[in-house]
């Protein structure tokens, strides 16, 4: 049984990793990816690998490797310390929502940040 909370239904990944950031600190692993993974993406099996490929050794390194914040509301936001509101996603998908940036690994276009359309 996990402590950390559930997904809230179509909450992106980095709005949930972020969320439960600031409820408990990293332990070094990738709980609360897995986490996410387990409840509302169980077909993304190589997860865990490819956030590995983009700097995410850990939980607080995927919100400091690969993934970050799109624009200036949500930057402003997390500076704050505020909650973000997420856009949604798709049940299944583990594509940030429309706040967030992916970094893109060596296979998707050389390690540069795109928002989520591009």
């Amino acid at each position: 049984m996990s402590d950390f909370p559930l997904p809230v239904d179509h909450e992106c990944l980095a709005c949930y990793m972020y969320r439960v950031a600031g409820q408990s600190p990293c332990d070094g692993s990738l709980r609360v990816l897995k986490e996410y993974r387990d409840h509302s993406a169980p077909r993304a099996t190589a997860l865990e690998r490819k956030i590995r490929l983009l700097g995410g050794y850990c939980d607080c390194e995927v919100l400091m490797n690969a993934l970050r914040p799109a624009g200036t509301e949500a930057i402003r936001a997390i500076d704050r310390g505020d909650d973000l509101i997420c856009k949604g996603v798709r049940r299944g998908c583990i594509q940030p929502c429309e706040q967030w940036m992916i970094r893109r690994g060596v296979q998707w276009a050389g390690g540069q940040f795109r928002s989520r359309g591009a």
